[in-house]
């Protein structure tokens, strides 16, 4: 969630955004991607046209689709090796190589260097 946090600039969002944020005041584009995004995540088989069709009418463009549908499928792909693999989700373990992922403030990660901020 730091990401998500350092990308919006919405300091009040936490782990609880992912299942609450239909409740959450959101723009339509937003929107329509978060509802694509929980619908590709919970029943990917039942994903139609429709569902596309309600990004492109959002203002998602095809390159943005096809990025977004890459990237929810990724997370999903790698959530699904961890739990079949007994890890705790979006913790790195504490002796891992990947030295670009520390925690944050919150106890949740976020990326050093490429420029980024780290909180």
């Amino acid at each position: 969630m730091s990401a998500v946090r350092r990308l919006t600039g919405s300091e009040h969002l936490t782990f609880a955004f992912a299942t609450e944020w239909p409740t959450y005041t959101l723009d339509p584009k937003t929107r329509a991607l978060l509802a694509y995004a929980a619908k590709l995540t919970d029943a990917p088989s039942s994903i139609e046209d429709a569902d596309v069709d309600a990004l492109r009418s959002a203002g998602w463009s095809e390159r943005g689709i096809w990025d977004a549908t890459a990237l929810i499928s990724y997370f999903n792909f790698t959530g699904r090796m961890e739990s079949a693999a007994g890890l705790p989700p979006d913790e790195v373990p504490p002796k891992s190589p990947a030295k670009e992922a520390r925690t944050d403030r919150r106890g949740s990660f976020s990326l050093e260097g490429g420029g980024e901020s780290s909180g």
